[in-house]
């Protein structure tokens, strides 16, 4: 213990008064007030908030320059169809171009050509023989129709005719079938019933005669 006792006493020898005043006990901090804290944590919130906005303003200026390069796109978009629109006009017509100008080559090289008086002359021939073939499958097609009415009416008619016909033919049937059996009832013997029905031709009495019955 001795030996520890005498280190301690020669380092306080060679130590400085500057660096034994330093030692000296540090008297009690005070502790910071409650205001001092809320402004503190106000602060960071409101730096925090700060921090936040300006993170918000970065992305709208991001999808504010998107939306704007898109419209440009879009711009540029509409030009390239009015220009591609414009070319395939401009292909069509070339293309219109080169196909009569092969047309009219052909012509004039053509040994059979005549002109264009003669084409002309063509043309309103075949345009008259069109109307001519119009106008007769007008006048056919209206001689069906007449043809069609004519027999529907026709038919009526013959309708219409058909009971008045069947009456006087069954009156006129049984008249002769009377007067038959009453005027040859003393001559004639036996006669079958198919032979009436037939018609046939006999000799009562030394007279020909013709019967006809029809059944009822």
């Amino acid at each position: 213990m001795a030996d520890c006792f005498d280190d301690s006493d020669n380092e306080d020898l060679f130590a400085s008064p500057s660096k034994k005043s330093a030692k000296e006990p540090e008297g009690p901090k005070t502790p910071p007030s409650q205001n001092s804290r809320y402004d503190d944590s106000g602060d960071a919130r409101e730096a925090a908030l700060r921090r936040e906005l300006e993170g918000v303003r970065n992305i709208n200026e991001l999808i504010e320059g998107v939306i704007g390069t898109l419209e440009r796109a879009k711009g540029n978009m509409h030009t390239v169809s009015n220009t591609v629109n414009t070319a395939s006009t401009l292909l069509n017509t070339w293309t219109r171009i080169l196909s009569q100008t092969e047309h009219n080559q052909r012509l004039i090289l053509s040994p059979t050509w005549k002109g264009a008086s003669q084409d002309l002359a063509d043309l309103e021939n075949e345009a008259l023989a069109k109307q001519q073939q119009a106008e007769r499958r007008a006048a056919e097609e209206e001689r069906r129709r007449a043809e069609a009415k004519r027999r529907a009416e026709e038919e009526v008619q013959r309708r219409r005719e058909a009971p008045s016909a069947a009456s006087a033919s069954s009156s006129v049937g049984r008249t002769p079938s009377t007067r038959g059996t009453r005027a040859d009832e003393g001559c004639v013997g036996h006669i079958e019933r198919g032979e009436l029905e037939r018609g046939i031709e006999f000799e009562p009495c030394g007279r020909q005669h013709r019967v006809q019955f029809l059944e009822r």
